[in-house]
Protein backbone atom coordinates (compact mmCIF):
# COMPACT_ATOMS: atom_id res chain seq x y z
CA UNK A 1 0.00 0.00 0.00
CA UNK A 2 2.94 2.35 0.70
CA UNK A 3 4.01 2.04 -2.86
CA UNK A 4 -0.17 2.69 -3.86
CA UNK A 5 0.25 6.39 -2.34
CA UNK A 6 3.06 7.34 -3.99
CA UNK A 7 5.13 7.15 -0.90
CA UNK A 8 8.86 5.40 -0.52
CA UNK A 9 9.49 2.27 0.59
CA UNK A 10 10.76 2.57 4.57
CA UNK A 11 14.41 1.65 5.40
CA UNK A 12 14.61 -1.81 5.66
CA UNK A 13 15.24 -3.43 9.89
CA UNK A 14 18.42 -5.77 8.11
CA UNK A 15 20.27 -7.20 5.97
CA UNK A 16 20.47 -10.95 5.98
CA UNK A 17 23.33 -12.93 4.94
CA UNK A 18 21.91 -16.48 4.52
CA UNK A 19 18.83 -15.83 5.52
CA UNK A 20 20.05 -14.31 9.16
CA UNK A 21 20.85 -10.74 9.89
CA UNK A 22 23.53 -12.23 12.33
CA UNK A 23 24.92 -15.14 13.37
CA UNK A 24 25.91 -17.14 10.36
CA UNK A 25 29.02 -19.63 9.70
CA UNK A 26 30.40 -21.05 6.73
CA UNK A 27 33.33 -24.19 8.09
CA UNK A 28 36.35 -23.82 5.50
CA UNK A 29 38.89 -26.35 5.43
CA UNK A 30 42.50 -24.98 4.94
CA UNK A 31 43.72 -24.59 1.43
CA UNK A 32 40.29 -25.14 -0.22
CA UNK A 33 38.20 -22.87 -2.84
CA UNK A 34 35.11 -22.19 -2.59
CA UNK A 35 31.95 -20.38 -4.52
CA UNK A 36 29.85 -18.25 -3.25
CA UNK A 37 27.09 -16.65 -4.44
CA UNK A 38 25.77 -13.40 -3.57
CA UNK A 39 22.29 -12.14 -5.06
CA UNK A 40 21.08 -8.39 -3.51
CA UNK A 41 17.49 -9.70 -3.76
CA UNK A 42 16.25 -5.88 -2.01
CA UNK A 43 14.04 -3.38 -3.43
CA UNK A 44 16.25 -0.43 -3.52
CA UNK A 45 19.89 -0.69 -1.51
CA UNK A 46 22.92 -1.58 -3.05
CA UNK A 47 24.82 -3.41 -0.56
CA UNK A 48 28.90 -4.30 -0.26
CA UNK A 49 29.99 -7.36 0.37
CA UNK A 50 33.42 -8.54 1.85
CA UNK A 51 35.33 -11.17 3.61
CA UNK A 52 37.83 -10.22 6.25
CA UNK A 53 41.43 -10.68 4.90
CA UNK A 54 40.59 -12.65 1.71
CA UNK A 55 40.40 -11.87 -1.78
CA UNK A 56 37.33 -12.62 -3.72
CA UNK A 57 37.53 -13.97 -7.22
CA UNK A 58 34.64 -12.95 -9.41
CA UNK A 59 33.67 -15.38 -11.76
CA UNK A 60 30.31 -15.30 -13.14
CA UNK A 61 27.44 -12.23 -13.29
CA UNK A 62 24.39 -13.16 -13.74
CA UNK A 63 24.65 -16.57 -14.48
CA UNK A 64 26.94 -15.61 -17.34
CA UNK A 65 31.10 -16.19 -17.25
CA UNK A 66 32.92 -13.57 -16.90
CA UNK A 67 36.96 -12.16 -17.24
CA UNK A 68 37.93 -13.39 -14.04
CA UNK A 69 38.81 -10.42 -11.79
CA UNK A 70 40.00 -10.30 -8.17
CA UNK A 71 38.03 -8.01 -5.62
CA UNK A 72 38.42 -7.37 -1.39
CA UNK A 73 35.11 -6.05 -1.67
CA UNK A 74 32.25 -6.09 -4.29
CA UNK A 75 28.99 -3.73 -4.57
CA UNK A 76 25.74 -5.80 -5.32
CA UNK A 77 23.32 -3.60 -7.01
CA UNK A 78 19.45 -4.11 -6.53
CA UNK A 79 18.59 -7.57 -8.51
CA UNK A 80 22.12 -8.50 -9.39
CA UNK A 81 23.84 -11.82 -8.32
CA UNK A 82 27.40 -12.65 -8.62
CA UNK A 83 29.80 -15.78 -8.23
CA UNK A 84 33.10 -15.74 -6.20
CA UNK A 85 35.76 -17.80 -5.66
CA UNK A 86 37.43 -17.84 -2.14
CA UNK A 87 40.46 -19.64 -0.92
CA UNK A 88 40.99 -20.51 2.74
CA UNK A 89 45.07 -19.50 2.74
CA UNK A 90 44.67 -17.67 5.57
CA UNK A 91 45.48 -18.41 8.90
CA UNK A 92 43.10 -20.89 10.68
CA UNK A 93 40.98 -18.38 12.93
CA UNK A 94 37.45 -16.77 12.56
CA UNK A 95 36.63 -14.28 9.68
CA UNK A 96 33.87 -11.78 9.40
CA UNK A 97 32.10 -11.59 6.62
CA UNK A 98 29.94 -8.31 6.77
CA UNK A 99 27.37 -7.14 3.92
CA UNK A 100 26.77 -3.24 4.36
CA UNK A 101 24.30 -0.69 2.70
CA UNK A 102 26.04 1.79 0.58
CA UNK A 103 24.91 5.21 -0.34
CA UNK A 104 22.54 5.89 2.83
CA UNK A 105 22.30 8.12 5.22
CA UNK A 106 22.65 5.44 8.07
CA UNK A 107 24.62 1.97 7.52
CA UNK A 108 22.81 -1.31 8.25
CA UNK A 109 25.67 -4.04 8.49
CA UNK A 110 25.38 -7.62 9.10
CA UNK A 111 27.88 -9.99 9.66
CA UNK A 112 28.76 -14.09 10.12
CA UNK A 113 31.26 -15.80 10.03
CA UNK A 114 34.33 -17.59 7.87
CA UNK A 115 34.95 -20.23 10.26
CA UNK A 116 38.42 -22.57 9.79
CA UNK A 117 37.63 -25.71 10.17
CA UNK A 118 40.78 -25.96 12.41
CA UNK A 119 40.53 -22.42 14.20
CA UNK A 120 40.85 -22.44 17.35
CA UNK A 121 40.19 -18.39 17.45
CA UNK A 122 36.80 -17.00 17.53
CA UNK A 123 35.62 -14.00 15.76
CA UNK A 124 37.96 -10.77 17.10
CA UNK A 125 38.52 -7.12 16.64
CA UNK A 126 36.33 -4.50 14.81
CA UNK A 127 34.18 -5.62 11.46
CA UNK A 128 36.21 -4.79 8.59
CA UNK A 129 34.68 -1.27 7.40
CA UNK A 130 34.19 -1.04 3.75
CA UNK A 131 33.66 1.87 1.15
CA UNK A 132 30.55 3.66 1.92
CA UNK A 133 29.51 6.91 0.00
CA UNK A 134 32.72 6.62 -2.77
CA UNK A 135 30.39 6.12 -5.91
CA UNK A 136 33.31 6.75 -8.04
CA UNK A 137 34.66 3.89 -6.60
CA UNK A 138 31.38 1.72 -7.40
CA UNK A 139 31.46 3.19 -10.76
CA UNK A 140 35.22 2.05 -11.27
CA UNK A 141 34.16 -1.10 -10.31
CA UNK A 142 31.14 -1.72 -12.27
CA UNK A 143 33.35 -0.55 -15.52
CA UNK A 144 35.96 -3.54 -14.58
CA UNK A 145 33.78 -6.23 -14.78
CA UNK A 146 33.65 -7.66 -18.15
Amino acid sequence: KVLDFGHRLPFPQAVLINGRAQGSAFTVEQGKTYRLRISNVGLQNTLNFRIQDHIMKLVEVEGTHTVQTSYSSIDVHVGQSYSVLITADQAPKDYYIVASTRFTNRTLTSTAALHYSNSQQSLSGPIPGGPTTQIDWSINQARSIR
